[in-house]
Parts: C-alpha cells; sequence; structure tokens
C-alpha cells in the first residue's frame, strides 16, 4: 500500500500550506452549512415556528449522539497526522480500528437513541406544539446514524492524512441530494419536519457510499486494502484512538449538555423564544465555515509538525491561524450586527421571531468572539493529541462557566441572560488554552505511538 493520498504538510510555506489544506475544508463546511441550514429555511418557511423549534431540538439532540462517532474520528485523525509526519507509512491497522469501531458504536447508539427519544425531549422541555415533530426527527435520524457515522470515519481519516479535497466532494454530493429531498418531502409531500430529516438521511447514506466506493476503487493510493481481515481492531492503535477520543467525546459531551441545558431555558420562554434559538444555532454552522476549517487544519498541521518534531512551524501555525480568525470576526461580526432582521428572514417569516433578531445578534458576536480567540491555541492543544487538558477544559467552559453564567445571568436578565452566559464561557477555553500555549508545555507531549503520554 502506498499512501499516495497522504500529503506532507511539514514543508514549504506554512501560510499556503494551510490556506491549501483549510480551503476544501471551508468548502466543506460550507456546503454542511447549507446541508444543515436547508431544513431550517424549507422547515420555517413551509411548516412555520413549531417545525423550526422541532428541528433545531431534535438537532441538538442528534449532535450528541454524534459525538461519540466525532471523538473517535479525531482521535484516529490526530494519530494519522502524527504517523504521516513521523513517516510512519503503516496506516491501515489506523484506519481498519478506525472504521470497525464507528459501526459498531453506531448500532449501540441508533437502539439508545430510539429507547430513549421521548424522555430526551421532556428533559429539553420541547414546547407542546414541536413534541411530535421533534419525535419523529430525532427517530428518523437515529435511523441513518451508521451512515452518518460512516460518513465521518472517512473524512476523519482523509483529513488526518492531509487530503481535504475528497471530503469536500463527498459532503457536496450530500448537501445536493438533501436540497432535492427536503423540497420533495417538506414542500412537496408536506412531510414536516420528519421529512427533513428523511432527506438528511438519504443524502448522508448516498455521500457515504459514494465515498467507499470511490476509496475501494482508490484502495492502493488509499493505503488500505479493505479486505475483511483488515478491520480487526489492532490494540496496539485503539489505545491511542480511545486515549484522544475518549476524553474528546466527554468534552463534546459536556459542553453540549451544558448548552442543552441552555436551550432547555430557552424553551420555557415559549415557541418563538425556542425558534429564535434553532435559528441562532443554525447560524453558528455558518461561524464553523471559517472558524472550523481553521480549527481542524491547524490541528492537523500542527500534528504532522508535532510528528516531524518542528516546534517553530507550529508557531508560526498558530500566528496564521490566529490572523485569519481576526479576519473572521470583524466580517462575520460586522454582517451579524448590520444585517441582523434580513438574516432571519431567510429562515422564517414569521414577524414575532423576526423582531427579535437585533438583540439575538448582538449576543451572537459575543459568541463570535470567543470562538475566534479560542481556536489558534486549542488547535495546539488538538495536535499535540493532550485530550486530557481538552476534558478538564471543557468541564471548566461547559459545566462551570457556562451553567453557572447562565444560572447567575438568567434570574437578573432572564431570556437574554441565558443568551449571554452561553456567549461568555467560552472565553473560559480561551484563557486555558492560551496559557498552555504560551507556557510552551505543549514541546514535552510524546507521539501517540511512542509510549504513554506524560
Amino acid at each position: 500500500m502506498s499512501n499516495e493520498i497522504a500529503k506532507d504538510m511539514t514543508r514549504g510555506p506554512v501560510l499556503r500550506q494551510l490556506a491549501v489544506f483549510a480551503g476544501p475544508v471551508a468548502l466543506a463546511n460550507a456546503l454542511q452549512a447549507v446541508y444543515s441550514m436547508v431544513d431550517m429555511v424549507v422547515v420555517g418557511q413551509f411548516v412555520g415556528p413549531a417545525g423550526l423549534s422541532a428541528v433545531g431540538i431534535g438537532g441538538q439532540l442528534q449532535f450528541v449522539f454524534l459525538a461519540f462517532g466525532m471523538g473517535f474520528s479525531v482521535g484516529a485523525q490526530v494519530l494519522l497526522s502524527q504517523q504521516v509526519g513521523a513517516k510512519d507509512r503503516d496506516l491501515q491497522p489506523t484506519i481498519g480500528t478506525l472504521m470497525t469501531m464507528e459501526l459498531i458504536t453506531a448500532l449501540l447508539l441508533t437502539v439508545l437513541g430510539i429507547v430513549l427519544c421521548p424522555q430526551l425531549l421532556h428533559l429539553m422541555n420541547t414546547p407542546e406544539a414541536a413534541l411530535k415533530d421533534a419525535w419523529g426527527y430525532t427517530v428518523i435520524c437515529c435511523c441513518g446514524m451508521i451512515f452518518i457515522y460512516g460518513y465521518n470515519a472517512v473524512c476523519g481519516i482523509l483529513r488526518g492524512m492531509g487530503e481535504s479535497k475528497l471530503p469536500m466532494i463527498f459532503i457536496a454530493v450530500a448537501s445536493l441530494v438533501n436540497l432535492v429531498l427536503d423540497l420533495v418531502f417538506v414542500a412537496g409531500l408536506k412531510m414536516s419536519a420528519p421529512g427533513a430529516a428523511l432527506a438528511t438521511v438519504i443524502a448522508q447514506a448516498v455521500s457515504f457510499l459514494v465515498a467507499i466506493v470511490y476509496l475501494y476503487r482508490n484502495r492502493d493510493r488509499f493505503g488500505f486494502d479493505f479486505k475483511l481481515r483488515s478491520f480487526r481492531p489492532r490494540r496496539e492503535r485503539l489505545i491511542p484512538i480511545l486515549k484522544v477520543g475518549i476524553p474528546y467525546i466527554a468534552q463534546m459531551l459536556m459542553i453540549t449538555c451544558s448548552m442543552m441545558f441552555v436551550n432547555a431555558q430557552v424553551n420555557r420562554y415559549g415557541v418563538t423564544a425556542s425558534a429564535v434559538d434553532s435559528v441562532g444555532n443554525r447560524l453558528n454552522s455558518v461561524v464553523n465555515i471559517v472558524i472550523g476549517a481553521v480549527s481542524m487544519s491547524g490541528a492537523t498541521m500542527m500534528g504532522q509538525c508535532f510528528g516531524a518534531r518542528n516546534y517553530d512551524r507550529i508557531r508560526q501555525c498558530h500566528r496564521a491561524c490566529l490572523a485569519i480568525c481576526m479576519i473572521s470576526l470583524v466580517v462575520l461580526g460586522g454582517a451579524y450586527l448590520l444585517f441582523p432582521r434580513q438574516i432571519f428572514s431567510l429562515f422564517t417569516k414569521d414577524p414575532d421571531v423576526i423582531s427579535m433578531a437585533p438583540e439575538y445578534m448582538v449576543i451572537a458576536v459575543v459568541w463570535l468572539a470567543s470562538m475566534c480567540t479560542m481556536t489558534p491555541p486549542y488547535a495546539v492543544i488538538d495536535g499535540v493529541g493532550h485530550a486530557m487538558l481538552g476534558l478538564v477544559i471543557s468541564i471548566m467552559d461547559g459545566v462551570v462557566a457556562r451553567i453557572g453564567l447562565c444560572i447567575l445571568l438568567g434570574r437578573f436578565l432572564g431570556l437574554h441572560g441565558f443568551w449571554l452566559g452561553n456567549a461568555l464561557a467560552g472565553f473560559v477555553t480561551t484563557l486555558m488554552a492560551g496559557v498552555y500555549y504560551y507556557s510552551g508545555r505543549w514541546k514535552t507531549r510524546k507521539l501517540l505511538l511512542e509510549r504513554e503520554d506524560v
């Protein structure tokens, strides 16, 4: 197996390398954002606030289930990036181990998600008007979990190898299929939020199958032969993946559950507030177009550079990430403040929802600032594979700061206090990740395949 798809990011101009890798990732994130927002736009235009609330709440629950698959994919991505940087071309055991882990986890969580759906919707304080559609949306998405996990596994593997164009192509396929089917199921067949979920599941299935067929036909370049024995989990690869993946999963769950706590409190203010919150959560995916691309690309490049022990290049990559994030803050923040009603009107015609847009968007800019400042130093943490530090930060951010600030500010400011507490919590991550980066302690870390981390 030649691993020709793998690309070396330890040499060449840093900003150019980062841009070449981040460009397709950003476009893939843009397509993913469109993919997510199409559900909201179509449901908002043809169903109304109750449908928006159902899609928003169902989407939050799905993110909890997906945390496990995403965590394992990130673990493999970090491991693969370090292997490529260290010139270790024996990637097949890592790929096979991840794929089998994802399959088993997806099947288990599909069953759990369907069984626990009513209780979870109750915990979310789902408005009565949105309850039926939220149940249908969540159950249908759970049935397609295996395809979503499969897609995330493939993308994690490719990005860990330094390849970002193929994931972009695969998500483009899913976005196109999802758009067409949303119009058919929701606008045409009047299936409401469950129709949007069915469109999502079918689109993910098509994208995953396209990815598998392509990689199988190019298995020599991919470095994985797809033989049954190659899918056997290898202990020496499973442990590093879990070492990064489990703390990452715990981190995502704590942050997500704390955000669900915020959303549950917001839902108590009625279907209009819930719809505003759902639109806001979808707008966050717009931020992820650039910020998520910078985070993922920076972590991959830093992982390869860490594997090559090129510390100066890691610092250069951090500076490049910071510059891109600050530009993004100015551009996106300006749009949020100047055109709040116009942005919200893309999702809904409801005048009550649109009237709340300006006050919500001011708080959204605060959240955006926290995301832009935390991303560069946190990419260093991901790149060197220090998942336990990420877990500690998530406890401080997701549990202590977010829930604490929301309870405190919510008591005095009501609905807006919950939104503001959620926005301010992110600066805890900025502070802790920044201290770790500037301390230089990341240089003392060991590679995931060398020995137990210190």
